[in-house]
């Protein structure tokens, strides 16, 4: 799925092609009608001398159907009026009104990263959490996405309590603690840290584009902890080097 879309808005003629959250392989299309309705605050501005189109809120409600499994999945969200301008078919340029719509709740949530198979269960269902609160907030996203990462953490044995056994330690201090040779992804575990602390702070407000930043690089971090892509890979180059040629006449050792 394109991460683009996770961050702009639609119209009710070009929803975009979300990625079925229980297949991963078709793409999610309107099923029925799209149900849109201008909200009573909205409505009783209209009122006003100050009032303009654009002043027009909304909300929406749809549901998506997988075009291979047939999974469904419901959608709401809010919606904004805007002025564009376009060239009619006598070349003249023209102005109107249009609809964009921004998702707030998929059920199911959609899965927004790719992440090995092999990850742990927490991890996972940490990640969940932050999968169905990206749209509605993105901070709750970013910190959800810091529990995870504090979950892969205890996953490669870094301790979570002092040596005194009393209190925890904090996610800085366990980051410090990782092991020689997970000291490539201890930048990617600092990234996702600071997001997650800028998103609890009173005040502090985190932008879609944080969450997605935060997304991308969980799933680098995933790769590179629980994905054995790079070992296969490494492995062929040495088994390459070795032989000083085509390894064709080798046993094969599986698939990268």
């Amino acid at each position: 799925m394109d991460k683009k879309i996770l961050k702009s808005v639609f119209t009710k003629e070009s929803i975009h092609r979300y990625t079925c959250p229980y297949c991963y392989k078709g793409e999610l299309r309107l099923e029925g009608d799209f149900n849109s309705k201008e909200t009573v605050a909205s409505k009783a501005e209209h009122r006003e001398e100050y009032w303009e189109p654009e002043f027009i809120r909304l909300i929406f409600s749809c549901t998506l159907k997988c075009s291979s499994c047939s999974e469904s999945v419901f959608v709401v969200g809010d919606g904004s009026v805007e002025e564009e301008y376009f060239e009619g078919p006598d070349g003249d340029w023209d102005r109107g009104y249009v609809e964009f719509y921004r998702p707030s709740f998929f059920h199911p949530a959609l899965q927004l990263i790719d992440f090995p198979a092999e990850s742990p269960a927490e991890v996972v269902c940490a990640l969940r959490t932050a999968f169905a609160s990206y749209f509605s907030s993105p901070s709750t996203c970013c910190n959800s996405l810091r529990a995870a990462a504090e979950e892969v953490l205890t996953t490669l044995d870094v301790p979570v309590h002092p040596e005194s056994g009393e209190g925890y330690l904090s996610f800085g201090r366990r980051i410090q603690m990782l092991g020689d040779d997970n000291q490539s992804v201890r930048a990617l575990f600092d990234a996702i840290r600071w997001l997650g602390n800028y998103g609890s702070h009173p005040g502090t407000q985190v932008e879609f584009d944080d969450a997605l930043n935060a997304l991308v690089i969980m799933e680098l971090l995933l790769e590179e902890v629980y994905s054995d892509r790079k070992r296969k890979i490494q492995d062929l180059a040495e088994a390459i080097n070795s032989s000083r040629g085509p390894i064709s006449r080798l046993p094969r050792t599986g698939s990268v």
